[in-house]
């Protein structure tokens, strides 16, 4: 009995060691190697960046803004955004001025800061905006938590007011090719990062048309917040798509980008049980803010992705997209339903917008639920996807990961 113990004791002190080494190895395996490029200088030029505030938005805009760039962010809270913005300047040295980095109120949730926001933007550098690279993105746990408008709120940020902002930024965007201090013409760019979750995404246009955008599909009350934010992943895929064919002869391309699994503060609205239970994983295996920006960076100024309007980068490599985000009329639909949505809010336009009006539904969580996603979690950690051809060669991980988390494991807490 005592040697079993030692043994059970052994194994038990070996589970960090291994745990530790395992993740830094997959960190490594998976660190950036992008192509040989040339960025682009970006003096003079005007780039708008949101969800800058932290983590991979915050890094790309250091980057670009070491690239001369006036970077324009977008905060809810004007105390994170200008801690950012003195973090963006000192990360180029510190040597800018102040109006090489400006804040501005934005929540993506409500569509009339993000009216406020674009008309500001347009004031303020009316035929120089060149470039919009959009990070922000938010994942609710609580099911059911909804925006003013009555959109649920991850698909309210992550989809509706991205679109309605370059709806808003388009007669700027799609004007004339820029011209940068190499004096050298070139397509203006829009820059959406995604998610390779968005394989495990599902949109139906006629649900999101029928229920006001507060559902996405017919099966969203029984899908937890990781497959919720795949949901809307997916569809920025689907609106990138849509845009680079809308906007065909205009002078601006349209670059998705998957960013790899990255260690952000995407994960802070989870319970404080479930962030300590994965903290470990994704702090020694997943990709650091600025290693994730580089792919983003190279989609936003690279001249080698010059003219790739269309295209899904990682890492500055063409991937194939899932069969889903290649669906295009489920694309143009989407888009015509998101545009009817965003017409009929007439949120007035307006600065800083009150926090308290994002309406809450929140349901009873219980530790089922978030085995789940811890499952899903570990599940896209340990299949290192480049692209989505190996989907499918993973299925059974799949199945086998849905199977487990569904166990009571309740029970045995």
């Amino acid at each position: 009995m005592l040697s079993a113990r030692r043994a059970a004791g052994l194994v038990a002190a070996s589970v960090p060691a291994v745990v530790v080494g395992g993740s830094s190895w997959y960190r490594e395996k998976h660190r950036p190697e992008l192509p040989p490029h040339t960025l682009r200088d970006l003096s003079g030029e005007v780039v708008v960046v949101t969800g800058a505030t932290s983590g991979i938005g915050k890094a790309v805009a250091g980057k670009l803004a070491g690239l001369g760039a006036t970077v324009v962010v977008g905060s809810r809270d004007q105390g994170r955004g200008e801690a950012a913005r003195r973090g963006i300047l000192a990360s180029v040295g510190g040597t800018l001025p102040a109006p090489r980095c400006e804040v501005l109120p934005l929540d993506l949730s409500d569509l009339g800061s993000v009216r406020t926001f674009a008309d500001e933007c347009r004031r303020r550098h009316a035929g120089n905006i060149s470039v919009v690279v959009a990070v922000a993105a938010e994942i609710v746990y609580e099911e059911g938590r909804q925006a003013a408008s009555g959109a649920d709120l991850s698909f309210a940020t992550n989809q509706l007011g991205l679109q309605a902002l370059l709806a808003e930024l388009e007669p700027e965007l799609g004007s004339s090719p820029r011209r940068g201090a190499s004096g050298l013409r070139a397509n203006r760019r829009v820059v959406i990062v995604g998610s390779r979750l968005e394989a495990r995404g599902s949109v139906d246009p006629e649900v999101v048309h029928s229920t006001g955008g507060a559902r996405l599909n017919k099966g969203w009350a029984g899908r937890d917040a990781m497959l919720r934010y795949a949901d809307t992943k997916l569809c920025n895929m689907l609106l990138a798509a849509t845009l680079a064919e809308r906007w065909r002869g205009k002078a601006v391309d349209v670059l998705a980008v998957t960013p790899g699994m990255v260690h952000t503060g995407l994960w802070r609205h989870f319970p404080q049980w479930y962030q300590a239970l994965t903290y470990p994983v994704r702090a020694l295996a997943l990709r650091s803010a600025d290693d994730a920006a580089q792919g983003v960076v190279f989609a936003a100024a690279a001249i080698e992705a010059d003219g790739k309007s269309g295209a899904y980068l990682s890492d500055g490599l063409e991937v194939e997209p899932s069969q889903g985000a290649k669906d295009g009329k489920a694309a143009a639909r989407l888009y015509e339903v998101c545009g009817e949505l965003i017409a009929a809010d007439r949120s007035p336009r307006r600065g800083r917008c009150d926090d308290r009006a994002r309406g809450a539904r929140r349901t009873a969580s219980t530790p089922t639920k978030y085995m789940r996603l811890v499952g899903l979690h570990a599940l896209t950690l340990i299949t290192p996807l480049r692209d989505y051809q190996e989907t499918e060669r993973c299925a059974f991980r799949v199945n086998m990961c849905h199977t487990l988390t569904r166990m009571r494991i309740s029970e045995y807490l």
